[in-house]
């Protein structure tokens, strides 16, 4: 594999590969970035200081605006055919970036909501902000920590085996916790004629949110990691394609919903 831009001497002509991954990285600037600072902004100027409860959206939030920007440089970077060597590594970088950042702050929002609908006494113990605050330091540590991943060397096997792993384990914990949220939800209780509106709302959100991160979990965990190990560069690079898609159409909604919960997106109803 000595060129991504050219044909190769296995005579894989790759320039849909170029063209699409600056089509989905260009989509991902211009939706993607306003959408999540708009977000962002909106948590951080809150008069009182960004709530504790909205501090795993507005983390993750900052992770969506760096994967924006890194999308940025990758697609000046083909664009302009650029050094492959730093190329390549630019693109790990910004695999890893988003196969990492998305689901863990996806998940400690779907933890949040877990603890206060099945366990509220000790979601109310673990409400205040310096315990969010030290659980957003050790996924910054985590992420940075899998950013070294790739500097280790390892194989091929071994990077689709730690790829697969890391999908099922936060497909596992998202799966659980929406599930027993989804259960808690349906279950009458006191005083269901007040917040009847509240909880269906809350029921569809959850439902939205797990579709379409179990959709790009399944997708790495059954595709995207066992075709690595094919060696078929051409399947590969189709993959890559098809699983960056669906990443960055599941990017828009966690903003999406948010703005819609704020009451910004009023033409939108569910």
């Amino acid at each position: 594999m000595s060129s991504v831009g050219s044909n190769s001497t296995l005579g894989l002509d790759s320039s849909f590969f170029l063209n699409g991954i600056t089509a989905l990285l260009a989509s991902n600037v211009l939706l993607g970035l306003p959408a999540n600072g708009y977000v962002a902004w909106m948590i951080a100027s809150e008069s009182s200081g960004p709530a504790a409860s909205e501090l795993f959206a507005l983390n993750l939030a900052v992770a969506e605006i760096l994967f924006a920007c890194s999308s940025f440089y990758v697609m000046l970077h083909f664009l302009l055919r650029m050094s492959e060597a730093v190329g390549v590594l630019v693109l790990k970088l910004f695999l890893q970036l988003m196969l990492i950042s998305r689901p863990l702050f996806q998940t400690c929002i779907c933890l949040e909501r877990y603890m206060a609908v099945v366990h509220p006494t000790i979601f109310i113990r673990l409400k205040p902000l310096r315990y969010r605050l030290a659980v957003c330091l050790f996924d910054w540590l985590l992420i940075l920590l899998d950013f070294m991943f790739p500097f280790l060397g390892p194989s091929i096997t071994v990077s689709a085996c730690y790829f697969i792993v890391k999908s099922l384990l936060f497909l596992s914990v998202l799966s659980y916790c929406s599930v027993r949220v989804l259960l808690v939800l349906k279950q009458p209780g006191p005083g269901d004629g007040s917040r009847s509106a509240m909880k269906r709302k809350a029921f569809k959100v959850i439902i939205i949110t797990l579709g379409f991160n179990s959709a790009t979990q399944l997708l790495q965990i059954l595709v995207l990691g066992p075709t690595v190990l094919t060696a078929s560069l051409l399947l590969i690079l189709q993959l890559t394609l098809f699983g960056l898609s669906i990443s960055i159409i599941s990017s828009f909604i966690t903003p999406l919903l948010f703005l819609h919960r704020a009451g910004k997106l009023p033409c939108i109803t569910f």
